[in-house]
């Protein structure tokens, strides 16, 4: 994210305490809520439950983006992470727990200069059937938005490239949507390639064309933005060293 127009200007989604005291949540959210609060509750975690009952969450959660591998899927990486993750104050998690002490889902926070920024949610895909995503976004709001130490809470920007369904629930969820412009910045190596405004053009000329047969070049929006993003950077340069 940069405060100087660059690549692309998406939504970035956020409430502040005052926000929150009269947000309105879509009437099928909240039907998933009264839903979710028949089956468990949203509560704060300590690390040891994450470690022990939050491993279905991790493991499908990191399966629905090619991950089958990852230190927090094992017992002894797991237990490391915990204590790493244990003594840093600044971390926070939420988790929706079943009536029968199961973790459904979770979301990691961190709070630093009077901002909570959602890092991630993870859930159980076996239980999402309770809708435990929508009572921890909801309930998780409330709580951490009432801590003294929070005066805004981030639930990240919308993705390059997009997802409209993440981003509605979100919407839905409440959270209010302002512009925030990003930018992508590549290697050196690669820059003289992929910063020029052809290959731009070339890369959208592909991604147009071929994505709709193959979803996964979709990802070529990000690199698309590499030159209008050296551009961007070096109008402001340009305006900086201008003598006024």
């Amino acid at each position: 994210c940069t405060e100087h127009p660059s690549g692309k200007t998406v939504a970035h989604f956020a409430l502040t305490a005052e926000q929150s005291a009269s947000v309105s949540v879509q009437r099928q959210f909240a039907q998933h809520v009264r839903r979710a609060e028949g089956r468990g509750e949203v509560r704060r975690l300590d690390w040891d439950a994450w470690q022990r009952r939050a491993l279905a969450c991790d493991r499908a959660s990191l399966a629905r983006h090619g991950t089958a591998a990852a230190p927090c899927l094992h017992e002894d990486g797991r237990r490391r992470l915990a204590a790493v993750a244990a003594r840093d104050p600044a971390l926070v998690l939420y988790g929706y727990v079943t009536g029968t002490g199961e973790i459904a889902a979770y979301l990691l926070c961190r709070i630093e200069g009077g901002i909570c920024q959602g890092l991630f949610v993870h859930w159980d895909d076996a239980l999402a059937d309770l809708r435990p995503t929508h009572l921890l976004y909801s309930a998780a709001r409330k709580a951490l938005l009432a801590l003294p130490e929070v005066d805004i809470l981030r639930v990240g920007r919308q993705s390059i490239p997009e997802n409209p369904g993440l981003d509605a629930f979100k919407r839905h969820a409440g959270f209010q949507a302002t512009p925030c412009h990003v930018g992508v910045l590549v290697h050196p190596l690669l820059a003289p390639i992929l910063e020029r405004t052809a290959t731009a053009w070339l890369l959208g000329l592909i991604r147009r064309t071929l994505a709709p047969r193959f979803p996964g070049l979709n990802a070529l929006e990000v690199l698309e933005c590499a030159a209008p993003t050296r551009r961007a950077l070096r109008r402001a340069q340009a305006h900086k060293t201008r003598p006024q």
